[in-house]
């Protein structure tokens, strides 16, 4: 535990005396987690703007980098944004809780699967809200007993959602069964129309290629894109999307730009997210970019591990839409949440490795040659 953690029951009984709203009100959701968390937890928001009462107000607390997927939200969900690395500096921490305990909330909704009790569930204590509603933390966090006891003491509702490995989306519409005691179907990973971006108007048509992830081993060879970029005829255009740092660390990909109806597209979120609306087909990794295609509706091609296998790539079939198809090689240890236990292959999982990447090739040359997914 954090110093400042531990001054947490100083600032508590500190905060006895400062005034705040005597009435609490609003609805506040908690999520710690980053930009790909909060591209699927754009398409069951809906439901969870449904718990506020009339006049009430929602908001979501929310990391700063999670903050730039907001053009995603429904409209009228206000965002906070806090910095959680920050929570470890005495000085931020207490200006932090000390806002939300003024804030007063009626409700408060941690919307996180995996949590700090040190962090968020903190930030939830101190701020002391009128209702507090969790979910059951994962059994293979060490010390699982005491986790379940410390999460116990934080929230009036403390919801089973399910097994660990369980699709992302399945979980949160259980969840939301749960607190809005209204059994709906898990919803479709699609947004509602209501919640798109503009599409760009793309002067030719388009391919979107998303070859890096925050995890390098699932990454294929950037001559495997090469060789996908070489099927893209020369009157259509080629975007190579990613950060400027993705691009920086992996040198070898900038030979993609070589050719010349292929481009870097280094832009925001919100950016790539009209260009996305507009392509003819979206071929990625499982990463932010790649979700964000398939949840936008766009023609998508994921070429995944089976390390997320039943735990949310592919999706499950009660929420998975028809505008993707995913590729990965089923494995005995398929599920490994990304603890592989075997030799890295050429820099890459094993099952990462084993893509029939011909394969991919010839379904790509099929659907450029009928200019549709």
């Amino acid at each position: 535990m954090k110093i400042a953690a531990l001054l947490d029951p100083i600032l508590r009984l500190l905060l006895r005396w400062k005034k705040r709203r005597k009435r609490a009100e609003g609805v506040l959701l908690v999520s710690s987690r980053g930009p790909a968390e909060m591209v699927f937890l754009s398409a069951v928001l809906p439901r969870f703007m449904r718990l506020a009462k009339l006049d009430e107000s929602v908001t979501l607390l929310c990391r700063a980098d999670a903050a730039g997927m907001s053009f995603l939200f429904p409209r009228t969900l206000k965002l906070r944004k806090v910095d959680f690395r920050r929570l470890d500096e005495v000085e931020y921490r207490w200006s932090t809780f000390t806002d939300l305990f003024s804030q007063h909330y009626r409700l408060i909704v941690s919307l996180d699967y995996v949590r700090e009790h040190d962090q968020d569930e903190a930030l939830i204590i101190t701020a002391d809200p009128a209702e507090t509603a969790g979910m059951v933390p994962p059994p293979f966090k060490r010390n699982f007993h005491q986790r379940l006891e410390e999460s116990e003491k934080v929230f009036d509702l403390l919801f089973d959602s399910g097994p660990v490995r369980q699709d992302k989306i399945v979980r949160w519409s259980r969840f939301a069964d749960e607190v809005l005691d209204d059994r709906q179907p898990p919803v479709l990973a699609l947004l509602e129309d209501s919640q798109l971006p503009n599409a760009e108007a793309l002067l030719s048509p388009t391919i979107v290629l998303l070859p890096f992830s925050g995890v390098k081993q699932r990454m294929l060879p950037a001559e495997t894109w090469r060789q996908l970029a070489d099927l893209v005829p020369a009157n259509w255009q080629v975007l190579v999307a990613g950060h400027k740092n993705d691009f920086d660390k992996n040198p070898d990909y900038m030979a993609l730009l070589t050719q010349p109806n292929v481009r870097m597209e280094t832009s925001g979120f919100e950016k790539l997210a009209s260009i996305l609306l507009g392509s003819k087909l979206v071929i990625g990794v499982d990463t932010a970019g790649l979700h964000l295609a398939v949840l936008l509706g766009a023609p998508t091609l994921c070429l995944a591990s089976a390390a997320y296998v039943g735990a949310g790539v592919p999706y499950d079939e009660r929420v998975i839409p028809d505008n993707v198809q995913f590729v990965y090689i089923p494995m005995e240890c398929q599920g490994c949440l990304g603890r592989c236990k075997f030799p890295l292959e050429d820099g890459m999982y094993k099952c990462v490795n084993a893509i029939d990447t011909d394969q991919v090739l010839a379904f790509v040359r099929d659907s450029v040659a009928r200019g549709v997914f």
